[in-house]
C-alpha cells in the first residue's frame, strides 16, 4: 500500500471523530452569530500577535498581559465562542497527538539538526 493511501486514510479518520464534527458544528454555529464572531476573530487577532510577541523573546507589559486576560475573559462569557474554543482544543489534542506520533517516527532522520545544534555527532 503507498503511504499516500494510508496519509488519505488518516484524513478520513481525523474527519470521522466526534472532536471534528463537533469543531465543525461550533464553528457553524459562531460563523452565524456576527456579534459573536467578530469578537471571536478579533480576540484571536490579538492573541496571535501577543503569543508572537511572547515567542520573539519579547516580554509584554503588564497592561499588555491584563488586557489579553480580560479579553479572553470576555470571551468566554459567550458561549458560542467558549463552546467553539472547547471543541477546538479538544481536536487540538488529538491533531497535536497524531503530529507527535509522525514527528517520533522520523526522529532518527531528524537528528541531524538538533546534533548540530548541539554541536556534536551520534
Amino acid at each position: 500500500m503507498l503511504i499516500h493511501d494510508k496519509a488519505h486514510e488518516l484524513a478520513r479518520a481525523l474527519r470521522a471523530t466526534p472532536e471534528f464534527h463537533a469543531l465543525n458544528q461550533w464553528q457553524s454555529k459562531l460563523k452565524a452569530d456576527q456579534a459573536a464572531y467578530k469578537m471571536f476573530v478579533d480576540y484571536r487577532r490579538k492573541e496571535i500577535a501577543y503569543q508572537t510577541q511572547l515567542m520573539s523573546g519579547k516580554e509584554p507589559d503588564a497592561e499588555q498581559t491584563k488586557s489579553m486576560q480580560r479579553l479572553s475573559e470576555i470571551v468566554g462569557l459567550n458561549s458560542i465562542a467558549r463552546e467553539y474554543l472547547q471543541a477546538e482544543a479538544k481536536f487540538a489534542t488529538i491533531y497535536n497527538d497524531i503530529q507527535r506520533i509522525i514527528g517520533d517516527s522520523i526522529e532518527e532522520i531528524s537528528s541531524i539538526y538538533t546534533e548540530e545544534q548541539e554541536g556534536g555527532n551520534n
